[in-house]
C-alpha cells in the first residue's frame, strides 16, 4: 500500500466517525422533526438516513447506560410514596435521588402498579384498539377505558407496533420517509376507507355497542376530530 492510498484510507475513516458537534445537531435535528430519517439527514451533507438512524442507535444506548437502573429499595420507596402522596410524581421525585418525575411515573406504570395490565394483549383487545382508532383517532386515553386495566401508553405503543400494520396495513412511522403531513393525509386517507367498510359490515347487523344511526353519526366525525399526528409520529420513538 503506498502512501497515498493510506492517506484515502485514512480520510475515509475519519470522515465516516461522527463528531460531537454532528452528535448534538443529530439530537437537535430528532427534536424538531422527529423519526422523519429522510428529513434529519438533509442537515448532513455526508450522511444518509440509514446512517443518521445508526448513529441513534448507539446515542440512545449510551444514554440507557448512564441512567442507573432502580434497584429494589428504590422500588420499595416509591411503592409507599404512591400511596402518601398519589401520583403527584414530581414531589414524589424528589425524595428519590437522581430519578425525574417522568421516570418515577414510568416505572410505577411499567413494573410496580398491581392495578394495570401486563399480559400480552389479546386479539379482543386489538380489536378494540382498532376500531375505536377507526372513530376516534388517537384519543388513547379514551380507548385505554374500554379495555381492561390498560394504561394510554400502552395503548399507543401496542397501536404503533401492531395494529397499525396487521389492522391498517401501513409501515411503521419509526422506518417512514414521508413528512409529519404527508404521513397525516395517508393514515386519515387509510382510516376513511376503513371506516366505509366498517360500515358496509354494520348494515344488517345489530349491535350492542352502537346502533346504526349513532354509528353513521359518530363516523361523519371523524374528519373533524383532532387526531394527534404531530405528537404520533414524531415522539413515537423519541428518546425521552
Amino acid at each position: 500500500m503506498n502512501n497515498i492510498e493510506f492517506r484515502s484510507i485514512q480520510t475515509k475513516r475519519q470522515k465516516n466517525k461522527w463528531t460531537i458537534e454532528e452528535d448534538d445537531l443529530l439530537s437537535s435535528s430528532i427534536q424538531k422533526y422527529g423519526t422523519n430519517w429522510c428529513q434529519v439527514a438533509q442537515n448532513f451533507p455526508d450522511r444518509n438516513p440509514n446512517s443518521c438512524i445508526q448513529r441513534w442507535k448507539i446515542l440512545k444506548c449510551k444514554n440507557k447506560i448512564k441512567k442507573k437502573k432502580w434497584n429494589q429499595k428504590e422500588d420499595k420507596l416509591l411503592s409507599k410514596l404512591v400511596i402518601l402522596y398519589g401520583k403527584k410524581w414530581k414531589k414524589i421525585s424528589k425524595y428519590i435521588t437522581g430519578k425525574t418525575d417522568k421516570q418515577c411515573l414510568q416505572r410505577y406504570n411499567s413494573t410496580l402498579n398491581p392495578n394495570i395490565n401486563k399480559q400480552l394483549f389479546t386479539e379482543e383487545e386489538d380489536q378494540i384498539i382498532y376500531s375505536n382508532y377507526i372513530i376516534l383517532g388517537s384519543k388513547w386515553s379514551i380507548i385505554s377505558q374500554k379495555l381492561n386495566k390498560r394504561t394510554p401508553n400502552q395503548v399507543k405503543n401496542r397501536f404503533y407496533s401492531h395494529i397499525i400494520s396487521s389492522y391498517l396495513h401501513l409501515q411503521n412511522p419509526y422506518y417512514t420517509k414521508l413528512s409529519s403531513q404527508q404521513a397525516k393525509n395517508v393514515l386519515l386517507q387509510v382510516a376513511s376507507e376503513h371506516k366505509q367498510k366498517l360500515l358496509l359490515d354494520n348494515q344488517n347487523l345489530n349491535t350492542s355497542v352502537l346502533d346504526k344511526s349513532q354509528l353513521r353519526n359518530t363516523f361523519d366525525l371523524i374528519e373533524s376530530c383532532q387526531v394527534e399526528f404531530g405528537d404520533d409520529y414524531s415522539n413515537y420513538h423519541r428518546l425521552g
